[in-house]
């Protein structure tokens, strides 16, 4: 068998396809796991533009009454709408000379199946996983700035601004870094205003480098009982640093979750960054929204208490939704495999309130 041959029969098959339209994609790999798809998990929609209507339902106190006397109505409804318009984004590489040459040397024989399995690897990592890594930076910018930035070639920019209710997104009060100021106050600030519109936070997701500045502040040291205070108030003697586990079990003192740390880098040709920002503190709460995902095989993942989905619409050219990978086999000189991939997707935030963020950390 030839490469052209090999690539033509793996796309006959399919295997390009359920490549592309694979759920668990979303979440990354053992080694990469993508937290925002936990958020705003994938969900395919039948237009690129639509508009979501978001009903949310509320319990309302009944009212007493007499024994016959009619049910009393009220209203429960919650409800809000918004216009949903999908952004594009694609990739195209190929296989380098040499990793071609390795290629065509696992060719025939018993071989040709470890050659599908490197033809799979190759379009997995620099076109599949590379459009989910778009969606998951979009994810985390919809959740930490309330506004998602589309970027292309030729200076090709634009904003997608979602709502952004006041007071949800926040700077930090002082910087954390410094024994003068207790970061405990951003933290419960944030929470207490959550908990007033009848929110219950979830999770809390930061960086490491937010994180290290919570263990080395003096006031957080003392709070977890590492620090010496003295009757009036001033810290005299501080022993190392507070834990992780301590902080935590700090935050459950006061009712709240356990702090996930998410520092994973996506890849540019000029650099790397990161998906959630190094200076915020994330709070999520639940919401009572539960996406279902259809793994295959009878087998079905629930994400619980998710703040909407990210929408994946028809690509160009595509009669249905989802992302699409091509690959062919060139024979001219120099001789090469190429790989392309493309899709419609956008995150759709259902509930603007379940988020607050304290931005600015220093």
């Amino acid at each position: 068998m030839d490469i052209y041959t090999l690539i033509q029969s793996m796309r006959n098959d399919g295997t390009f396809m359920r490549l592309a339209t694979n759920p668990r994609a979303q979440f990354g790999i053992p080694a990469r796991r993508y937290i925002g798809a936990e958020l705003l998990p994938e969900r395919t929609v039948t237009m690129n533009a639509y508009r979501e209507d978001a009903v949310r339902y509320r319990t309302v106190l009944a009212n007493n009454g007499t024994r016959y006397s009619p049910a009393q109505k009220k209203g429960s409804a919650l409800v809000g709408s918004f216009l949903v318009e999908l952004s594009h984004s694609d990739i195209a590489t190929e296989l380098t000379a040499r990793e071609y040459d390795i290629l065509i040397s696992l060719l025939g024989g018993n071989q040709d199946m470890q050659a599908v399995a490197q033809v799979i690897n190759f379009t997995d990592v620099t076109v599949n996983l590379a459009l989910a890594e778009r969606n998951e930076l979009m994810r985390w910018q919809a959740i930490v700035d309330a506004q998602v930035t589309l970027e292309g070639d030729n200076g090709y920019s634009e904003l997608v601004a979602y709502p952004n209710p006041a007071n949800h997104r926040a700077a930090a009060g002082g910087a954390w870094s410094n024994d003068s100021y207790d970061p405990w106050a951003d933290i419960t600030a944030m929470s207490d205003m959550l908990e007033a519109k009848g929110q219950t936070v979830r999770r809390i997701i930061t960086s490491r480098q937010v994180l290290s500045k919570l263990a080395n502040n003096a006031n957080v040291k003392g709070r977890v009982g590492l620090a010496v205070v003295s009757a009036s108030g001033q810290i005299q003697g501080i022993a190392g640093r507070a834990t992780r586990d301590a902080i935590n079990n700090a935050l459950e003192r006061d009712g709240l979750p356990p702090i996930e740390t998410y520092d994973l880098q996506y890849r540019t040709q000029t650099g790397t960054g990161h998906f959630l920002k190094r200076d915020v503190f994330v709070m999520g709460c639940t919401t009572g929204r539960d996406e279902t995902i259809d793994l295959g095989d009878d087998e079905v993942l629930t994400m619980q208490d998710t703040i909407g989905y990210t929408a994946m619409g028809r690509a160009a050219g595509q009669g249905t939704p989802g992302r699409v990978i091509r690959a062919e086999a060139f024979s001219n000189k120099p001789p090469r495999l190429e790989a392309e991939g493309w899709q419609a997707s956008l995150p759709v935030v259902l509930d603007p309130e379940a988020v607050g963020v304290i931005t600015s950390i220093t």
